[in-house]
């Protein structure tokens, strides 16, 4: 049967269709194929021997177990047809895991193989041998091993080196004991570069819990002087070993980068970062030749970025030299225009020369790179166009003289009916007038503000808690401003907590500027988040303004209404530390994160089964917990305890608060499975009932044998997020001990 024609069972061998077979027809297949590898007419014919071979690795590809020709490929390994032997080998070292007994019989054939007069045969065998897998043939493999190492054909001696790390990884005391890991150390001085270079791939591995290799001079500048006869992947490599090397001299330094000067003239972006890498670590503690470094590396890395094959290699080109930006931005300043955008770039390449064109920017370059920023703020990708506008903000705040500029554009923005760049414009002009707060700078753009106001329709928030802030601000100069915030606080609870807090504090702020007008509003927002409990910082905040102004009016004026300091640079804008770090993980996925690698990656410190004895302790410990919490854990609850309303309500005005805080459950359970939950731990419901969104409960308990009559005493509002606040009071000196066991209790659901 040829290569094209079909098997009884209609599979065409040369064809991409998928046979199915029962069982009988699957075994009646494999019987076939025995009795040809059997028959010595096809045995004597090459071909037809090949066509029988590719026919059991076509059954391996399909699943089918054809372990049971283990022997008969074993005894076809006698050949002297380099096809037949691939495929026999291929064979023999995909099922020798599941024939361990029987692949011993075919570690004499390979080893007599491995003494072939063709070094292809030679590296075959070898590579076959190593590759079974199988920990009791290491003794069989180390004598080939050894001999193969000092092999005349360098094919024979790179495959060698590869199969000693395949002995490592079976039987890790064998590779030691028989002296491999020094016979690695001298072949990285073999003739051949690639059987340095493999050499070197080995130790790198079977030495990485010391550090790697151990690198000295004559070893390095070895390694140093044959970069040009290796591929690159090599190259990356030495230049690995070289930050590893520190130079006793700043003679033997510049020795090293004269060297590698010529790596930086090629056009592999590996080899060049790399490279640059290498440059930044040896001069790390010379700031004169660090500066000149960096004017070194900017020709080599901005060819990169414009001639790279793939924008995936130019993405992450830019995000090195946005870090070098960050260091040495003078470097870069005269070749601002090489970081322009193109229409046809992704968005994430934008984003990074965005970024670049921000931070080098200055007084003399500052006008085209505001106005091409302006134009990236009117194209269709709304991230990009936020982004430009933000950047343009940055500039103002940095550079005074472009802070006209500037504001003209986005005077021009907040004219133009696009609701996501008048949003981001606003939300950008929050920043610039914490700088420029002066009233003549601030009228242009409260004038166009008053125009356009009722005409925005907000698409996030931000944009809106923003206008919220300069009503605040500026309101004294708006007409409209408190109209404004009381239309906002209509329905404050179902904002967003940010919303809110800005809504209460460009209150408290306007109300002390326009008080006959703000006073009603600010009732309407004190009402709304002093008795609204979903957030515990807008209801602390609301009611610490409402007891200030009922205390101290003058002095609620003096904090909400202080003099602020003019801001120059934001937090966020200063990356100093960040960047520092990075600068340690050079030519990393660190860069191209711009985070820390441990941030992002985590070093396992314990095996599976530790890790699995540790979360079975950890349930242990959940019921022993669980067993305390019903059972009232420090504190004994009894189930025998009465209080009127009237008797409770009497205490309640009576006591102070023993505890106050928040509890946030995994979820937020049904009122009714919650009060009887509760009842289970010995806590009664006196009252509940529902208070907007939330639900408001009024419990108490008594501790066991307890002969004073005291009782614990709590009010609890039960929010839609899955969060309570809870106030505790009580007149048993262990109130404090109730809130904590009340915590595990709530903590629970």
């Amino acid at each position: 049967m040829t290569s094209t024609s079909k098997s009884r069972f209609g599979f065409k061998w040369g064809s991409s269709s998928t046979p199915t077979y029962t069982p009988a027809e699957r075994k009646g297949e494999v019987s076939d194929l025995r009795t040809q590898l059997r028959d010595p007419t096809i045995d004597k014919d090459n071909n037809r021997r090949r066509d029988v071979l590719k026919k059991v690795l076509a059954f391996m590809t399909l699943g089918v177990d054809t372990s049971s020709l283990f022997t008969e490929m074993i005894m076809a390994c006698i050949t002297k047809d380099l096809v037949q032997k691939k495929m026999i080998y291929f064979y023999l070292c995909s099922h020798s895991e599941t024939n361990s007994d029987i692949a011993i019989l075919a570690v004499n054939t390979l080893q007599k193989d491995c003494k072939d007069e063709s070094p292809l045969v030679r590296g075959l065998a070898l590579r076959s041998l190593a590759s079974l897998r199988l920990p009791q043939l290491a003794e069989y493999l180390v004598p080939t091993l050894k001999q193969c190492l000092v092999d005349t054909a360098p094919y024979v001696r790179k495959t060698a080196i590869l199969s000693t790390l395949k002995l490592y990884r079976i039987s890790p005391d064998t590779f030691f004991s028989m002296g491999l890991k020094d016979k690695m150390y001298g072949m990285l001085r073999d003739n051949d570069a690639l059987v340095s270079m493999n050499a070197l791939a080995v130790l790198e591995e079977v030495t990485e819990e010391e550090g790697g290799v151990q690198i000295n001079k004559s070893i390095l500048y070895f390694l140093l002087n044959r970069l040009r006869d290796v591929p690159e992947w090599q190259q990356t490599q030495i230049l690995r070993l070289v930050l590893r090397y520190t130079p006793v001299s700043e003679d033997e330094m510049f020795d090293i980068m004269n060297l590698l000067e010529e790596r930086l003239r090629g056009s592999n972006s590996s080899v060049i970062i790399a490279c640059s890498h290498v440059f930044l670590y040896l001069t790390q503690n010379l700031p004169t030749v660090h500066k000149q470094v960096f004017e070194r590396l900017r020709d080599p890395l901005l060819t990169l970025m414009s001639t790279a094959q793939s924008v995936e290699t130019s993405y992450a080109i830019l995000c090195h030299i946005k870090l070098l930006v960050q260091r040495e931005p003078k470097v870069f300043q005269n070749m601002f225009k090489d970081f322009y955008c193109r229409h046809t770039e992704p968005t994430y390449i934008k984003s990074v020369k965005i970024a670049i064109i921000t931070q080098i920017a200055t007084e003399t370059s500052a006008s085209a790179i505001i106005t091409e920023l302006a134009a990236y703020a009117g194209e269709s990708n709304l991230d990009v166009a936020r982004l430009a506008i933000t950047s343009m903000g940055h500039l103002a705040r940095r550079i005074e003289s472009a802070s006209g500029q500037v504001m003209q554009h986005f005077l021009e923005f907040m004219t133009l009916d696009v609701e996501h760049i008048r949003g981001q414009t606003l939300v950008v002009m929050k920043d610039f007038l914490r700088k420029h707060s002066d009233i003549k700078v601030v009228r242009p753009f409260l004038e166009a503000l008053v125009k356009i106001y009722k005409d925005m329709n907000f698409e996030d928030d931000e944009s809106k808690t923003a206008l919220v802030w300069v009503l605040g601000e500026f309101g004294e100069h708006i007409e409209d401003a408190p109209y404004l915030i009381e239309g906002m606080s209509s329905n404050l609870v179902q904002e967003p907590y940010q919303l809110r807090l800005e809504i209460l504090t460009s209150s408290m702020r306007l109300f002390f500027k326009r008080p006959p007008e703000m006073q009603p509003v600010l009732g309407l927002v004190f009402r709304q988040l002093i008795n609204d409990f979903s957030h515990a910082d807008v209801h602390d905040r609301a009611l610490f303004y409402y007891r200030l102004l009922r205390h101290n009016v003058r002095a609620a004026a003096q904090v909400v209404c202080t003099a602020k300091e003019s801001v120059a640079t934001l937090l966020e804008d200063d990356l100093s530390e960040v960047s520092d770090k990075l600068f340690e993980e050079f030519n990393s996925l660190s860069v191209v994160y711009f985070t820390p690698s441990s941030v992002f990656t985590r070093k396992e410190d314990v095996d599976d089964e530790d890790e699995e004895e540790e979360e079975e302790e950890e349930e242990e410990e959940s019921v022993d917990e669980n067993a305390g919490l019903l059972s009232g854990g420090v504190i004994e609850l009894t189930e025998d305890v009465t209080i009127e309303p009237p008797e409770f309500q009497k205490k309640w005005a009576k006591l102070s608060a023993s505890a106050t805080f928040t509890a946030k459950m995994k979820k937020s359970p049904d009122s009714e499975v919650f009060e009887e939950e509760l009842e289970n731990c010995n806590i009664f419901t006196m009252a509940s009932g529902a208070q907007g969104t939330a639900t408001k409960m009024y419990l108490y308990a008594r501790e066991e044998g307890d002969s004073n009559n005291t009782h614990f005493l709590v009010e609890l509002v039960l929010n839609q997020d899955a969060s309570a606040v809870v106030t505790v009071k009580s007149d048993s000196p262990h109130g404090l001990g109730f809130a904590e066991l009340l915590k595990k209790v709530l903590s629970k659901f």
